[in-house]
């Protein structure tokens, strides 16, 4: 098996396993990647960007303002730096040998294949030609399933649609549904879904969003979505916070309603590994740090019920240990 120069395999396997490049992840602060990493990096920013460099590891953050935190916006491996080629027949041999393979998607159409570990939410981009990992980042834009096909229907035709049901009241809705929705169940579950992305394209931005039509209609469209097993609870709430579909104290307790485990029952970086094993409890425990990190944004809207901050602040202080 070739070595890909200075690097060993499993800092590569690593991150595609774990999300993580010595500890620090996507939604790690600056601080906590000081702290993990060390303060041997380059880095650039400007009021609203931020991006710094590891060698091959790279963090990137976004704010609004001066005054908000800095949001984590990815972390990446650039593996096309590599002096000798990191290939992707080496890499996926020790995935599957360590039990957590990944799957590979369509091509981009540029040359490059994709594959993606979805639980760690890691995808990784090779070079078609050569069979070398080029980039490996997380959170990744790609992956399967209904949210990641292309549509059979145009824009035209989504906007058209989702003009038309926003008009609607909610027997009227499920009405022109009942006459629109392919029968099959795959195409069924695409259709939901290309008709809330249509939607969301269409709504406001930002609180505007809350109260509107447009809010009510992707709200409703985001129950079809579940019903149809393209999102499952925790994806539906997560959906419902980033898209600013409802008010902060309501959106912070469907987070927390979705959290598939308890603050005292989550696994943590200091009591599970990361094995085929525990990819149960992993799986659990990264949801969970979705979920809170979503309840965490309304807080800055002004979540008003005493009680949920205190459980939104708990679950944050957890944060920088989960999975």
């Amino acid at each position: 098996m070739s070595r890909p120069g200075p690097f060993p395999m499993a800092f590569f396997s690593d991150f595609v396993i774990t999300g993580t490049v010595g500890g620090a992840d996507a939604t790690s602060t600056p601080e906590e990647v000081t702290a993990l990493l060390g303060d041997d990096f380059v880095e650039s920013f400007d009021r609203g960007q931020r991006l710094r460099g590891y060698d091959l590891a790279e963090f990137a953050w976004q704010r609004l303002s001066p005054e908000d935190p800095w949001d984590g916006l990815h972390a990446m491996v650039q593996a096309h730096r590599l002096e000798v080629p990191l290939l992707m027949d080496d890499l996926d041999r020790e995935l599957r040998r360590a039990g957590f393979p990944v799957t590979e998607v369509a091509p981009d159409g540029l040359g490059c294949r994709r594959f993606v570990r979805e639980d760690s939410r890691v995808g990784l981009l090779v070079d078609e030609d050569t069979g070398a990992v080029l980039k490996i980042s997380t959170p990744t834009w790609f992956g399967t399933g209904p949210r990641y096909a292309a549509p059979a229907w145009s824009r035209e035709a989504g906007r058209s649609w989702v003009e038309h049901l926003v008009g609607l009241d909610p027997d009227g809705r499920e009405r022109w549904a009942a006459r629109r929705a392919p029968e099959a169940a795959e195409e069924r579950a695409r259709w939901w879904w290309f008709l809330l992305d249509s939607c969301l394209r269409r709504a406001p931005a930002g609180p505007d969003r809350v109260g509107s039509p447009w809010a009510g209609s992707a709200l409703w469209l985001v129950g079809k979505c579940r019903t149809a097993g393209v999102l499952d609870r925790a994806e539906a709430a997560l959906e419902v916070a980033g898209r600013t579909l409802l008010p902060p104290d309501e959106t912070v307790r469907m987070c927390l309603d979705a959290m598939p485990v308890s603050r005292a029952e989550v696994a943590t970086r200091h009591t599970t590994a990361y094995t085929r094993e525990h990819l149960v409890a992993v799986n659990r425990s990264r949801r969970a740090k979705a979920l809170a990190l979503a309840a965490g944004a309304q807080l800055r809207r002004g979540v008003r019920e005493p009680a949920l901050r205190a459980e939104v602040a708990a679950w944050l202080e957890l944060r920088p240990v989960l999975m």
